[in-house]
């Protein structure tokens, strides 16, 4: 045996290692900051025990820090930061993005945030119905009814019982909450 050969691939060009740490990495950071959204939402502070009421604010805080990094990360690898389709096209993506992340933010006030992440199983269909028009994309019957399927479940686990995932901060607000989701 030669002992120049290594017995494995070093552990940086193991595709194994890779996935799961790239999978780790994106779960941890999701949970903590779904744990950190909630927090700040639902959490009273000071000594009045206010609840933060700015979703706005922090919206914009998320897209500036988001911005800067990725400037920051284009400009490091030494990309081009021109805008390669219209400006007006990436005008009508950021109002919708940030209209939707608002209505977010504000519906933690009314809904828990286990109840919100499982309100966006409900998207599957719209975006397969959506991707078909637009897109031409073609999806199966089967496609169809497991998103059907998904989305059932969800609905059913969120709204039934009423009490447990679905406890909101203010009793009898939930509606103005599953209406923001």
């Amino acid at each position: 045996m030669d002992m120049a050969e290594p017995l494995s691939p070093p552990l940086k060009d193991n595709k194994l290692f890779k996935g799961v740490f790239a999978v780790g990495g994106i779960m941890s950071t999701l949970v903590i900051y779904g744990i950190l959204q909630e927090k700040i939402m639902r959490v009273p502070y000071g000594p009045n025990k206010d609840y933060f009421i700015y979703s706005l604010f922090l919206v914009f805080c998320n897209r500036i820090t988001t911005s800067a990094v990725s400037a920051g990360v284009l400009l490091a690898s030494k990309k081009a930061l021109d805008p390669v389709a219209p400006l007006h096209k990436y005008c009508i993506v950021s109002v919708s993005n940030i209209l939707t992340t608002t209505c977010q933010y504000e519906a933690l006030k009314y809904v828990s945030f286990p109840v919100q992440t499982l309100a966006k199983c409900a998207k599957m269909i719209p975006v397969m119905i959506w991707g078909t028009i637009i897109m031409q994309k073609k999806y199966k019957g089967q496609d169809y009814f497991v998103a059907f399927l998904v989305t059932l479940g969800c609905s059913l686990f969120i709204l039934y019982p009423k009490g447990t995932l679905a406890h909101t901060v203010e009793k009898g607000r939930a509606p103005f909450g599953e209406f923001l989701l």
